[in-house]
């Protein structure tokens, strides 16, 4: 019976097992040393992942609702026609195409993963603006719900991941970024990115003993940075998580950024050698002044505009300071790296994810869509921060957090709503931009907005299509207080075209563009824009002053000979040689005519481009005029 009783206490699933120290590293090889010190395994995503799908699909929901005023916008005029309209490598999925896009630069940039995403939209719903901005909408969506899953990998409170999920969804610095289409880029860099991200920690949660992780993550990030450069800093985010959290060695943390590396030169070198110089040198001031506005920007508080002005170089003193400011500003995280790794880590994130756009040499060095990748950790880090702070309250401090959190959004989310506004404004997104900055090229894109809608008007008039919505809510408001208005768009709803009042209208279109060129003019200082010498040619064209178009012209020609961007340079000296001819013919010198058509259609043939068709057709009606004048 005792043997029995002692027989029924032994309960052997109870007991400790007792292993030396090699035998607990053989059974136990997916826990690091460090977690075996510091506690139990936890996972990289706490939780069901039913949950996580279900929080990840609504998010990507709601960023598609909050941007659904978006899907009307139209293309926009920059970038746009260069990457969708007029590309011819996007326009069907085949060995050639796919082949260009990969080996070939392309529109003065290498950003292959990102013109495949328009190859795929264009095969599913062919050349529709509003497929292109929903696709972009559901980019965006993607982003958000990855931003929820990295939170959660921080921070390991899922509330806190969602709140910081819906700051990112509302910012307003995002606006740009979703809205123009050509802006897709950022879209594309971070929703690789952050996956990439996300199986890097899990390679090092697992120590190293699961390779695919690291591989997956490799590839992730290699498919980032062929969608966008912005993003080829990030590795140095996955050193410092080594070096601050899983406390690895220098040397180690290093070895296993290599392939990334790698990755990032290949990438960047295609990218980098197809984009035109600018003449911008490195400038500490400038850099730091960049740097200052770019916070300010990712606060949520700023004012969001398209283009800015970018700062000027300082003196040598200032320089000298600047310097200093830069590097106490990426020495003073340092501080942190010991009672809070992880915040060190996210603040390098973003200093980090500042370096990209201002090493290549842009025209505008601050701009919103620069600010969506690094504002992933932005959010993350208000979220985290604010239930960090209140955690000592218990359930009163998560309330509190919750409460601010949802005043910060609810100010972002207005913002948001206002500048989607000002996107679809029908006088376009530049009216706007016009009282946020003095930038003068935005006062020269305002104003062949303009011309373009008299360019549309006269299209549809000889294709006898209907006048476009856009260009009747145009009308709406630039005539709001002109009694004709009611005329003009009654004979529109009858199909009349070229009524008086849609003359005087075009007339109204073309003066408005005249001011804002004139405007662009005043501000301009020593940038190049030859594009805004060749608009005023054509308003000054239009109206009959030949010889002060020609003047312009000629201007056009002088400007785009110091372009940089060889598209721009290419495609302005032919239609200003054409142009010419045109003012040639209309003074009746032909010879002079035939000779301005010859250096058109010559100059097209060479640059390899096809912008104007008729140019032959013009020059051998030229040469019948010139050669009927020989025989008489």
């Amino acid at each position: 019976m005792a043997s029995a009783k002692k027989s029924k206490k032994y309960k052997p699933n109870k007991q400790p097992a007792v292993t030396s120290a090699a035998e607990q590293k053989k059974t136990s090889p997916k826990i690091s040393e460090k977690r075996r010190k510091t506690g139990p395994y936890q996972p990289l995503l706490p939780g069901k992942w039913q949950s996580n799908v279900l929080i990840f699909l609504g998010l990507m929901i709601a960023t598609v609702i909050i941007y659904s005023g978006d899907l009307h916008l139209g293309f926009f005029a920059v970038d746009d026609p260069g990457y969708i309209t007029n590309n011819p490598w996007i326009k069907n999925i085949s060995g050639e195409n796919v082949n260009h896009i990969l080996t070939t630069p392309y529109f003065a940039n290498y950003s292959p993963v990102h013109l495949f995403s328009y190859m795929f939209d264009y095969a599913l719903a062919g050349p529709s603006p509003y497929a292109f901005h929903l696709s972009s909408n559901i980019w965006a969506g993607i982003v958000s719900g990855f931003v929820y899953l990295v939170g959660l990998a921080f921070t390991k409170n899922r509330l806190a991941a969602i709140m910081a999920a819906i700051l990112f969804i509302v910012h307003p610095v995002h606006v740009e970024a979703v809205a123009w289409i050509s802006s897709r880029k950022d879209l594309i860099a971070t929703a690789f990115a952050l996956p990439s991200l996300l199986a890097y920690m899990k390679y090092r949660q697992v120590n190293g003993t699961k390779k695919i992780w690291y591989v997956l993550s490799l590839f992730l990030f290699t498919l980032a940075v062929a969608g966008k450069l912005s993003v080829a800093t990030f590795p140095a985010v996955f050193f410092a998580w080594d070096l601050f959290i899983e406390k690895r060695s220098f040397v180690r943390s290093l070895i296993d950024k290599i392939p990334f590396l790698i990755v990032t030169l290949i990438i960047a070198l295609a990218a980098t050698s197809a984009q035109p110089s600018m003449g911008n040198q490195p400038d500490p001031y400038a850099i730091s002044a960049v740097l200052i506005q770019n916070i300010w920007l990712l606060t949520g508080f700023a004012n969001y505009v398209i283009y800015r002005i970018p700062p000027g170089a300082g003196s040598i003193i200032l320089q000298i300071l600047a310097l200093i400011f830069l590097l106490a500003v990426f020495a003073a995280p340092l501080l942190l790296r010991r009672r809070w790794p992880k915040v060190t880590v996210l603040i390098y994130w973003i200093l980090f994810a500042f370096i990209p756009a201002q090493i290549l040499s842009f025209t505008h060095p601050v701009a919103d869509r620069y600010l969506f990748f690094p504002s992933v950790a932005v959010a993350i880090l208000i979220a985290w921060g604010l239930f960090a702070l209140t955690k000592k309250l218990g359930k009163q401090g998560t309330i509190a957090a919750i409460a601010v959190a949802v005043i910060i959004s609810f100010f972002w989310v207005w913002k948001t709503l206002s500048y989607l506004q000002e996107w679809r404004d029908p006088r376009s997104v530049w009216f706007a931009a016009i009282s946020k900055t003095s930038d003068p090229v935005v006062f020269q894109n305002l104003g062949t907005y303009y011309l373009g809608t008299v360019e549309q008007l006269n299209a549809t008039k000889a294709s006898k299509s209907a006048v476009s919505d856009e260009v009747r809510g145009l009308a709406s408001i630039v005539w709001k207080d002109n009694p004709k208005l009611p005329t003009l768009l009654s004979v529109w709803d009858q199909g009349k075209r070229e009524s008086p009042e849609e003359l005087a209208f075009q007339n109204q279109l073309r003066s408005l563009a005249w001011e804002a060129f004139d405007q662009s003019l005043k501000r301009k200082g020593n940038r190049i824009m030859p594009g805004l010498y060749y608009n005023r040619g054509l308003v000054l064209l239009n109206n009959g002053d030949l010889e002060g178009a020609k003047k312009e012209f000629l201007t056009t020609l002088d400007e785009a000979s110091k372009e940089t961007f060889a598209e721009v340079r290419e495609q302005l000296t032919v239609y200003s040689h054409y142009d010419l001819g045109i003012i040639a013919w209309k003074k009746a010198d032909y010879q002079q005519a035939l000779k301005w058509f010859k250096m058109a259609e010559e100059e097209q043939t060479r640059f390899g481009g096809n912008w104007l068709p008729d140019i032959s057709q013009n020059r051998k009606r030229m040469e019948q005029i010139v050669s009927s004048q020989s025989n008489h």
